[in-house]
């Protein structure tokens, strides 16, 4: 059922979203938030500070009157859905507040909650204080010339806007960050160097993609290699491919060469007997002027050859932002959003020489 009512609301969500609202939207991903975050902050005159806002359990905390009174669906449903509570080790609890947790329909009803955050936003100032709104779900960003503005105009509005709808900014979360100083939004790093604007992986990611790529080496050190190779594969891949359109390049290169020595060790572990050429035959192949981690398993093919993929080669691509203003549910941007869902070159800015890319992060 609310599959079916989320069917039915998709559009009037699109209608009534705001421009810079990105998460849980059709054709809209984190790509195209972090997109408009360098838009809003790599001109030479864009602002310099951001006021990075989180809301304190979003989802746990919206008032059910409010969802009731501008909601537009069935009353009835949406009433039930809210006050149903929830199932947690075979005890019941009530809900008094908050949309159905876990439910299908909770982020349309969440997005909807939240739109018209970014007119408030911008109708706080004067038209000339740079004001740029970026949201990702209940997480986002208002940057502003100067700290006053962030802090005593807008900030004050958009604390009275979420209190209409039960919910609050969370006091550790939310501050306000000088551009050169640098913040982290979507596990993205955007700080200025200068007149340039930098936005490279998160330090707290890189960790962590380390951590567990290491645990994963050491925990399958006796397991078939080609079950290993997938897993890995399967982690960096995704996290290169998130990644892949910021300068990203050194963390790349990092993740690759501690992945090498990782696999150095585990094989040698494996393998204790062997010398270090042994090993190379075994486990390196040459792949033009670079050594892949590769392994030879059975499948119902025959011989396969499983190589760990390496970062550095999965390659830096700007993203293209999807436009502000484009709805799929209207027939005038059906064709540009068919595109951007199966011509991938779309989405993407032409590939750069090494030259080109040291000039544009210089």
């Amino acid at each position: 059922m609310q599959a079916l009512y989320k069917l039915a609301l998709a559009p009037v969500a699109e209608t009534t979203a705001d421009r810079n609202s990105y998460g849980f939207r059709e054709g809209r991903g984190c790509a195209d938030a972090i997109a408009a975050g360098f838009n809003a902050l790599n001109k030479p005159n864009s602002a310099t500070w951001v006021l990075e806002g989180d809301i304190t359990g979003c989802y746990d905390n919206i008032n059910h009157q409010w969802l009731l009174a501008n909601i537009p669906m069935d009353l009835v449903v949406l009433r039930k859905w809210l006050e149903a509570g929830y199932m947690e080790e075979n005890h019941l609890y009530p809900s008094h507040k908050g949309t159905p947790q876990g439910g299908i329909v909770s982020p349309a009803l969440a997005n909807m909650t939240l739109d018209g955050l970014e007119q408030v936003a911008r109708e706080a100032v004067p038209r000339r204080s740079r004001v740029n709104f970026v949201r990702y779900a209940d997480d986002f960003i208002i940057t502003g010339k100067s700290r006053q503005i962030l802090e005593n105009q807008i900030k004050p509005s958009v604390e009275a806007f979420l209190a209409e709808r039960g919910l609050t900014l969370s006091p550790e979360k939310t501050m306000i960050t000088y551009i050169k100083d640098g913040f982290t939004f979507l596990g993205q790093t955007f700080r200025r160097h200068g007149k340039t604007l930098h936005i490279t992986p998160a330090k707290e990611g890189v960790l962590a993609l380390i951590r567990k790529a290491g645990e994963l080496i050491r925990t399958h050190v006796s397991t078939p290699m080609p079950i290993l190779i997938k897993k890995l594969n399967d982690t960096l891949r995704g996290w290169g491919n998130y990644h892949r359109h910021v300068v990203a390049s050194e963390a790349f290169s990092r993740i690759d060469t501690y992945v090498y020595e990782e696999l150095w060790r585990m094989i040698r572990r494996r393998h204790s007997g062997k010398s270090e050429r042994w090993l190379a035959r075994k486990y390196w192949l040459a792949a033009g002027r670079r050594w892949v981690f590769t392994a030879t398993g059975d499948t119902r093919k025959g011989k396969r050859l499983y190589e760990v993929v390496r970062l550095s080669s999965i390659g830096i691509r700007r993203y293209i932002k999807v436009k502000a203003d484009a709805n799929p549910y209207l027939p005038e941007y059906a064709e540009y959003f068919w595109r951007r869902r199966h011509d991938k070159e779309s989405r993407l800015l032409p590939a750069m020489s090494a030259r080109e890319y040291r000039a544009m992060t210089a």
